[in-house]
This record gives C-alpha cells, sequence and structure tokens, in this order.
C-alpha cells in the first residue's frame, strides 16, 4: 500500500510539480520566483581586497597593481568585478550565454548592482553594454551584456548608450594566444551617434572580464569618440 501511495505521489509531482528546481543543483526551490537555492546563492562568493587598483585582480598582498596592469596600460580608468569565474558563477554564466537562460540577467545584474553601489565611481551619464557582432548575435538570439544592462539601467535609473557597435566578425578571444587577441579586436568597433557621448563619463559593461583586451579596445573606441572616461563593470573576473 505505502509503495503504490509513493508511486502515485512521484506521478502526480510530474504531473503538478510543487516547486521548481534549482538550475545548478536540482533541488527543489522553497522560495517563490527563485532560479536557484539559497545554497547555491550562498557559494557565489563576492570579490573582496586586496584587488589590483586598476583591473580588480584578486592579488596576494597590496601592491597597486597586477603584473599584467605594471605591463600593459588600459586607457579605463578602472574595472570592477562580482566574482571569481568559477564554479557556480561560472555555471550561471554558461547557462545565461549558451544555453538560453536569460531569466539568469536578473540574477546576474543584480549582482552586479551591489558591486556598483559600493563602489565610490563617479555619477555615470550613460551605461554601454559590450556590442555582439550581428552574426552572433544573430546565432546567440540576444546580447547577454545588454539584458545586464537592462537590469543595471533599471536599478541605478542610468541611461543605456547602444551607439557602440561591432562592425568586425572577432574570433573568440579565449582561443587565441594572449599577443594575438589585441590585433584580433583592431578595428572591430565603431561609435555611432558620437554627440551623445562627448565629455561624458561611461561605464562599460559585459559579462565576463578576462585579459582587458576587449574591454580595453572598447575604451579606446570611446574615448576617442569623445567621451570623458570610461570604467568597466562586469559579473565575473576569469
Amino acid at each position: 500500500m505505502r509503495a503504490k501511495q509513493t508511486m502515485t505521489n512521484i506521478f502526480l509531482d510530474l504531473l503538478f510539480p510543487q516547486k521548481p528546481y534549482c538550475l545548478i543543483c536540482d533541488n527543489r526551490l522553497t522560495e517563490p520566483r527563485s532560479i536557484i537555492c539559497k545554497n547555491c546563492k550562498r557559494k557565489i562568493l563576492p570579490l573582496t581586497e586586496p584587488l589590483c587598483k586598476k583591473c580588480g585582480r584578486p592579488m596576494k598582498n597590496n601592491n597597486r597593481l597586477c603584473h599584467d596592469c605594471q605591463r600593459e596600460h588600459h586607457v579605463f580608468v578602472q574595472a570592477r568585478s562580482y566574482g571569481l569565474y568559477e564554479a557556480t558563477l561560472k555555471q550561471l554564466i554558461h547557462e545565461f550565454k549558451y544555453r538560453g537562460k536569460r531569466e539568469l540577467a536578473e540574477i546576474l545584474g543584480n549582482m552586479m548592482f551591489c558591486v556598483l553601489k559600493q563602489l565610490t565611481w563617479p555619477a555615470f551619464d550613460y551605461l554601454i553594454p559590450l556590442p555582439l557582432h550581428v552574426k552572433r548575435q544573430r546565432e546567440r538570439g540576444f546580447n547577454q551584456a545588454f539584458l545586464l544592462t537592462k537590469v543595471l539601467s533599471r536599478e541605478s535609473n542610468i541611461p543605456i548608450f547602444q551607439g557602440l557597435t561591432r562592425t568586425k566578425p572577432t574570433e573568440h578571444q579565449t582561443l587565441l594566444d594572449k599577443s594575438f587577441r589585441k590585433k584580433n579586436l583592431d578595428g572591430a568597433f565603431v561609435i555611432l551617434n558620437k554627440n551623445k557621448i562627448y565629455n561624458k563619463t561611461v561605464l562599460l559593461i559585459d559579462d565576463v572580464y578576462t585579459t582587458g583586451a576587449t574591454a580595453g579596445e572598447c575604451s579606446k573606441s570611446l574615448l576617442e569618440a569623445g567621451a570623458k572616461s570610461v570604467y568597466v563593470l562586469t559579473c565575473a573576473r576569469g
């Protein structure tokens, strides 16, 4: 009799699931409208000092700049990220970008907003999503940076500037040797409606900061178009 009741309950759960399941661990969710469970949320740890003063790379000591930033000049003022691109956060971003889980923009975007609130950065005139080439956006169906920017814009009341465009279909940066990454991005970005960002302080938004080559090239294009200064905010630090 008990076995029959168990089978009946399993059958009813399949037909009428009482709660959705965590996207990461598949445990049943207890909070309404949640996507991941509390336990998985607790595993996504924010970055803490000491960090590189320029790019936000975690440091073992209080040196002002990491080795990369000592060797190479980034034209943006500063870059910061919520957490490291590993474990649960990496899985969330993968589900978001490559499996089309657009609803994750809410979680990831709000994490980024928590960072933005804590920083002593200047007031921004515009948020600018890092663009995808039209071909890649067509393949993916959306630009993950734009979805994150929409959440940040809503929470911060900072308008979005969509005049940063990608005209060159570049190779994935992660597949290239560091020495070829700059060459891959050379001439990839064009600014439309330049007058809107003239003498403006802007915040560039993306999902992952790895070497800073893409953020650097975008920042260069924005500054050449007349922007006063460029800062960078991403969800994860590679």
